[in-house]
C-alpha cells in the first residue's frame, strides 16, 4: 500500500510479472515516485539522498481500502501517511510493527511514545534504537514492556530481541559472501512478518530473518535475487544446525 508517482510504469510492469498485486497504490500523476540513492563504502558505511516525491501524498490511501488484512507495518512513509496508517491499525483491530526507520527525524519523542502505545511490535536497528531511547527517555526494556518485542538489528553482530522482562540474543547467519548490504534491514523485515504471520516462536522468528538478510547481503541490489522454499530450509538447517520444520 503506498503511492507513486507518473514514472512508476516500468515498475508496475516488473511487479505485474512478479505476481505482487498493486490493488492499493495509488498514482500521484503530478509527482515522481519516491527515490533514494546510497552510496556505500568498503566499511559498509553508508550515505542516503532521498526525494520523496509521491510519497508525501501517502495518507491519501487508507488501510480501511484493503480487505481481509492480518498483519500490517508502518514503515518509512509521509509523515501524516504513518501517523493516519497507525491509527487506522489501531482502529481495525489489526496488530502492526512500527519500523520509523530513516523518517525518525520527523518525529519528535512525544509523537514516538503514541506510536509504540499503539504498536504490536516494534523494530528498529541499533542507531535508531539509541535515538529512540534518547527521544522518549525509554530504555529498550521499557519500550518492551508496551508492546508484544522490541527487535534490534545489529548488523554482523545480529539482533536482540526484547520481551517483557528478557532479551533474546539471535546470532547471524553465515553469508557466503558479503557483497552490498543496501535492503538487509527490509529482508530481515520479510523474515520478521513471516514469522508473525506464522505464528512461530521468537527464536525462529528471529533466525528466519537473519538468514533472510545473509542471502540478500550476498546481492548486488535489493530486488535482485530469488530463492526456494526448500532451498531456505536446506540454509536454515546450515546456518543454524536444525531444521526449519513444517513451516
Amino acid at each position: 500500500m503506498g503511492t507513486v508517482g507518473k514514472d512508476f510504469g516500468p515498475y508496475a510492469e516488473w511487479l505485474d510479472q512478479h505476481g505482487i498485486p498493486r490493488d492499493h497504490i495509488k498514482a500521484i500523476n503530478n509527482a515522481y515516485t519516491a527515490q533514494a540513492f546510497i552510496t556505500t563504502d568498503k566499511d559498509d558505511n553508508q550515505i542516503t539522498a532521498f526525494h520523496p516525491g509521491a510519497m508525501d501524498f501517502a495518507h491519501e490511501v487508507s488501510v480501511a481500502d484493503a480487505q481481509g488484512v492480518r498483519i500490517g507495518i508502518v514503515s518509512p512513509d509521509g509523515r501524516q501517511g504513518m501517523i493516519d496508517h497507525a491509527e487506522q491499525f489501531v482502529e481495525a483491530g489489526i496488530p502492526f510493527v512500527f519500523d520509523p526507520g530513516q523518517a525518525m527525524p520527523l518525529f519528535t519523542g512525544d509523537d514516538f511514545k503514541v506510536f509504540i502505545e499503539q504498536a504490536t511490535w516494534v523494530c528498529v536497528n541499533d542507531y535508531e534504537s539509541q535515538l529512540l531511547q534518547d527521544r522518549t527517555g525509554w530504555s529498550p526494556h521499557d519500550i518492551a514492556e508496551r508492546v508484544d518485542a522490541l527487535i534490534v538489528t545489529r548488523g554482523g553482530e545480529g539482533s536482540h530481541i526484547y520481551l517483557s522482562g528478557k532479551r533474546m540474543d539471535i546470532p547471524t547467519a553465515p553469508a557466503n559472501a558479503i557483497v552490498d548490504p543496501t535492503g538487509c534491514g527490509d529482508a530481515f523485515r520479510g523474515g520478521l512478518l513471516y514469522g508473525l504471520m506464522n505464528e512461530l516462536d521468537w527464536e525462529v522468528t528471529g533466525r528466519i530473518a537473519a538468514l533472510m538478510g545473509a542471502i540478500k547481503i550476498e546481492q548486488h541490489g535489493t530486488q535482485n535475487h530469488s530463492f526456494t522454499l526448500d532451498e531456505f530450509r536446506d540454509r536454515y538447517q546450515s546456518a543454524f544446525g536444525e531444521g526449519l520444520g513444517a513451516v
